[in-house]
């Protein structure tokens, strides 16, 4: 009953005109070398995530991956605008940008400048954010932004002054734009969504992606509620997990993972799967000892594609609900160096410290995801 009150509320919000709203995402997928060094950085996040875990098993350092996320949008700051790329990145929970005062960012993409701003406001209090490939540093400014054309005034975000050169210096993004739980942001920041609903600009903290495959146009992000057009049916609501109160994601529970329609085993029987719900991750990550048992069903696949067809379905038991994922979805499609196209498994072992799992977009690509207000998640 409550999933399909909650579910007519977004169908009613999704055509809500003004208070709903969508700022289109730009998807850029990986080359095979690329999927391969994204592997490789996923290895080193995990073990510089389990070695931060505090006696309470809470975690100093962000599993975002920057170099592994393949969707990007648009932020303006100030008056009058200036334009940045970013990352609107689930796993994480802050604005930044690289200042015009940054002492090693790159040259090239946007640089905040203040000066230039009129409705800028100094803050001056430091941040440091660490990520699992990296750490960035600067200071907080207050400044006037734009999501998708919604104003939020005097908004507190973080101008970055030194940053780490491997990790961002060829990143094709100018910063990231947090949307993880309020919990997570560092100096207790203000969230992007709390504040719009806060100064009246949309009714309800609720957003949604849909991510677009193989490089498509149409990637979105909606604010206020969701959009009708991606999406057939109901939204099946499953609640955050209780976990969430000590690692600050987006948490949910999968009580069965089944791999051509036979239980996996990889689930604990009570506890089940807590999975991550990241837009910021190109693959389905899991700890090692269940994620195995996973891959091993599924076997392998053909660096030349030509068994991707043929492997089986994985069927995610989420809510009482069987989300099911093909071939099609979870096995990663890049060219190789001399532009031709090879298949990969985009299902990988990750050991993090704690049992938690990454649905990443694989999953989202397939599925329709809406975040809501009341702590619930929803997928069509």
């Amino acid at each position: 009953m409550v999933a399909r009150r909650l579910s007519a509320l977004s169908l009613l919000l999704g055509s809500a005109g003004a208070a709903v709203v969508s700022l289109q995402l730009t998807h850029k997928p990986k080359t095979l070398s690329e999927i391969k060094r994204a592997s490789q950085r996923r290895a080193e996040i995990g073990q510089r995530f389990a070695a931060s875990l505090s006696a309470d098993g809470i975690p100093s350092v962000s599993l975002t991956d920057l170099e592994d996320a393949e969707y990007y949008g648009e932020v303006d700051i100030g008056t009058p605008a200036q334009k940045f790329s970013v990352i609107y990145d689930t796993g994480s929970s802050n604005l930044w940008v690289p200042s015009k005062k940054c002492t090693n960012c790159k040259p090239r993409g946007g640089h905040y400048d203040a000066s230039a701003s009129k409705s800028t406001a100094a803050n001056g209090k430091s941040f440091t954010l660490q990520y699992g490939t990296g750490n960035c540093q600067g200071f907080l400014t207050n400044d006037n932004i734009q999501l998708g054309g919604l104003s939020v005034e005097n908004f507190t975000f973080g101008e970055v002054t030194t940053e780490a050169k491997d990790v961002f210096g060829q990143a094709p993004f100018d910063g990231i734009l947090g949307m993880g739980p309020p919990a997570a942001a560092v100096d207790q920041t203000p969230m992007p969504m709390d504040m719009l609903v806060k100064q009246g600009k949309i009714q309800h903290n609720i957003f949604a992606f849909y991510l677009a495959s193989g490089g498509k146009k149409g990637s979105t992000l909606t604010l206020g509620g969701t959009d009708s057009q991606f999406h057939t049916g109901d939204f099946h609501y499953v609640p955050v997990s209780v976990g969430a109160h000590l690692l600050p994601y987006w948490l949910v529970t999968a009580g069965d993972i089944k791999i051509g329609g036979k239980s996996s085993g990889a689930c604990y029987p009570f506890l089940g799967c807590q999975m991550v719900v990241d837009t910021g991750t190109s693959v389905f990550a899991g700890p090692p000892s269940a994620m195995n048992k996973v891959i091993a069903e599924i076997g392998n696949v053909s660096a030349d594609c030509s068994n991707a067809a043929s492997l089986p379905t994985i069927t995610l038991t989420m809510g009482g609900k069987d989300f099911e994922l093909g071939p099609e979805f979870y096995v990663l499609r890049g060219k190789d160096d001399s532009g031709k196209e090879q298949c990969a498994l985009g299902l990988e072992a990750v050991n993090a410290g704690v049992p938690i799992w990454i649905l990443g977009d694989p999953f989202l690509r397939k599925y329709y995801t809406v975040w809501d207000s009341e702590q619930n998640l929803g997928f069509a």
